[in-house]
């Protein structure tokens, strides 16, 4: 029997993970968290096999540090990272923090208990790439990688020169990329362009409120 944890900060969603675990003939629930910095503590007190771990939860850190807290300390355990975000970094930082898997949880293709067997099977479970969101006029997709990197820097309110400093960039190529982002997006300014991202949850600043945190629509 497969014992199973789970870290959601909202609770429907924590609902929905605790009856699919329930329903599954091999898995056992032994505990519900809402909090990412309590995982550690559980799984030294109980047996668990696999953690559900949600990117954004209440606590001091999220769920891609914690999850890489309890690969260090748990080196069998396996852990499926779940978020309702399709912020650009997710994947990437996921992988790095060793975890097994990660699962989109309105738009996977594959059902939760699905990616939760093949990954007790040993296999890894990722998406082909971050889902495309619309952005004004454009959708992310149509989006580089450098003009990813300095949207996400524009959305933690960093000035040019910040961002320059931050990217090792000159000031006028963070200018060049911000301006080729709002004639895609058709934003009339870097403002208006950081809260329609952040309110699409394609890219999360670093220095959330979890408070402030919605799921994806």
């Amino acid at each position: 029997m497969t014992k199973v944890l789970i870290i959601d900060d909202q609770r429907i969603a924590r609902e929905y993970m605790e009856h699919v675990v329930c329903s599954g003939e091999d898995y056992e629930l032994v505990g519900s968290l809402s909090q990412a910095d309590l995982a550690a503590t559980v799984c030294q007190r109980s047996e668990v096999d696999l953690v559900l771990m949600d990117v954004c939860t209440h606590g001091t850190r999220d769920g891609i540090d914690a999850a890489a807290q309890l690969r260090e300390l748990f080196p069998k355990l396996k852990i499926i990272i779940v978020t309702s975000m399709v912020e650009e970094s997710y994947i990437k930082r996921a992988k790095e923090a060793g975890a097994d898997s990660f699962w989109y949880k309105e738009i996977s293709s594959e059902d939760l208990i699905t990616i939760m067997d093949a990954t007790m099977r040993g296999e890894h479970m990722w998406p082909g790439k971050t889902p495309a969101v619309k952005l004004g006029v454009t959708t992310s997709a149509d989006l580089t990688e450098s003009e990813i990197n300095v949207l996400r820097l524009v959305c933690e309110g960093l000035e040019y020169s910040e961002i320059a400093k931050e990217l090792n960039y000159s000031k006028d190529a963070v200018k060049y990329h911000i301006r080729n982002i709002l004639q895609k997006t058709g934003y009339a300014n870097k403002t208006q362009l950081a809260i329609a991202v952040t309110g699409k949850h394609f890219i999360i600043p670093k220095l959330f409120d979890e408070q402030d945190v919605t799921t994806f629509e």
